[in-house]
């Protein structure tokens, strides 16, 4: 696409010549400026014409209302931390990069509320609700990179969804521009409001594709008094779901409930310099983070590391002594995705069941990798409280990525098979995007893509908006 001047000076207009830059000059150098099109997938090349970057809501519509009139297609730009392609920019679109809008609008002391721009960095948010005296539960490891509106945008969970639940819970109000241009505004001052469609669900989760968040009003809670981190070793996967179940006889909340393979673990200890948490090896390693409020609840603790020992549920466990080794153990579990990714290329699927045919689904996928997958390694990992299981497969090092990718894209139907027989989803958190589009069947009947097809037409009549996302 090539951009006249005409329309450079009205882009710049807009926004000032600062917030503005295209392919074809020199002001940011291309590595810079393609990284502003791309997200953690190492599938897709970034390719697109025009960088900006708004400050505000009414600059976000601006934007927009250019490109409709100009038929040119819009790419969100947040953390960029996602791994379903679900922000690339790959066919001379227009990104738009909310990084520059990152301020606290509002805040509400008796609600316990906060209302910011939706470029703000989620590790910023939490520091910004515990200045105020508030805690945001939602979390994970990539708050220190990602945005808040994109947590939204992709409906994110994160280590705790087991108590706190997904973000979708704590959104009280939104901010949007569709793709026409027109700003949408969903009331978030108030918790009961029962005057018909709540629209702002429609946008949580839905990655860019029906409008651009642009600032968001958030519930708050307060911050656990204090926590206790339980780390054990595992001997088999079964025995995992049924310590589960053994911490509903628990009078401690559970806060998270996380586990990993010896797998994982090594590939974190050899990264990250960690040492190894165990004297002996474990097939499988659980990490539990329960909230304590008295001196009792240690020993409640201690009593039920020796009950889990005694039915054979672990084979050893440690408690956290001090907020350095709690550190260490969290390590273990939010290390894995930067150790394989940094050091691998990994084909990512995160995936959900119910716990009741996790087991089974397990089963019948070790059958399907030891078949289509000969000699590949696979890291194994997740949020097992919820039924959110992390399933990387790590390409060998004599094949190319295109041939791995290749392979994984041929297995991956047959993996979805098993899924849907089992009643789970193809997508737990991570989103379809690119990536996932083509099996988006598996998860949803015809009726309800044909239902999304037409929201999509409503709010983006031209299919301007995050173009080829989610919808097949």
């Amino acid at each position: 696409m090539s951009i006249s001047q005409e329309n450079k000076n009205k882009l710049k207009s807009l926004l000032g010549e600062d917030r503005v830059f295209f392919k074809d000059e020199t002001r940011m150098d291309q590595a810079t400026f393609l990284s502003f099109g791309t997200d953690r997938t190492k599938v897709y090349v970034p390719d697109y014409e025009i960088l900006t970057f708004p400050k505000n809501t009414k600059e976000v519509s601006e934007i927009v209302k250019y490109a409709f009139e100009n038929d040119i297609k819009i790419v969100p730009s947040g953390g960029r931390t996602g791994y379903a392609g679900g922000a690339v920019a790959k066919s001379g679109e227009i990104v738009i990069s909310l990084s520059k809008m990152d301020q606290v609008l509002d805040f509400d002391p008796f609600f316990g509320s906060l209302t910011v721009q939706a470029g703000m960095i989620t590790k910023n948010l939490h520091k910004e609700a515990e200045e105020r005296g508030f805690y945001f539960p939602v979390d994970f490891a990539a708050t220190g990179s990602s945005h808040i509106g994109g947590n939204i945008a992709t409906n994110a969970g994160g280590v705790r969804v087991v108590h706190y639940g997904l973000i979708r819970q704590w959104v009280l109000g939104l901010k949007v521009v569709t793709g026409t241009g027109e700003i949408l505004e969903f009331n978030g001052e108030i918790l009961k409001n029962n005057t018909g469609y709540d629209l702002k669900h429609l946008f949580i989760g839905s990655e860019g594709t029906l409008g651009i968040i642009t600032e968001c009003t958030l519930k708050l809670t307060k911050k656990p008094a204090d926590n206790r981190i339980l780390f054990t070793a595992v001997p088999d996967f079964p025995s995992i779901l049924e310590l589960f179940k053994e911490t509903h006889n628990m009078s401690l909340p559970i806060l998270a409930f996380e586990f990993l393979t010896k797998y994982c673990l090594d590939k974190v200890m050899d990264h990250l310099h960690v040492p190894d948490p165990f004297s002996e090896v474990s097939p499988y390693y659980v990490l539990m983070e329960f909230e304590i409020t008295e001196e009792s609840d240690d020993e409640k603790l201690f009593s039920f590391l020796e009950t889990i020992l005694e039915k054979g549920y672990v084979t050893d466990g440690s408690l956290a002594q001090n907020s350095r080794q709690a550190e260490t153990f969290w390590k273990y579990r939010e290390g894995i995705s930067e150790s394989i990714s940094i050091d691998y290329t990994v084909h990512k699927n995160d995936i959900s069941l119910p716990l009741r045919n996790m087991n089974a689904f397990l089963e019948d996928m070790q059958g399907l990798l030891s078949s289509k997958y000969p000699g590949f390694e696979i890291a194994l990992f997740g949020h097992i409280g919820d039924g959110n299981l992390h399933l990387n497969i790590v390409k060998p090092k004599d094949l190319s990525d295109v041939e791995f990718f290749s392979q994984c894209k041929k297995v991956d139907p047959s993996m979805f098979e098993l899924l849907q027989k089992h009643h789970g989803s193809i997508s737990a958190e991570h989103g379809i995007g690119l990536l996932k589009k083509d099996f988006l069947h598996f998860s949803r009947s015809s009726a309800e893509i044909e239902v999304m097809r037409m929201i999509k037409k409503a709010l983006d009549p031209k299919n301007l908006l995050n173009p080829g996302k989610i919808l097949p």
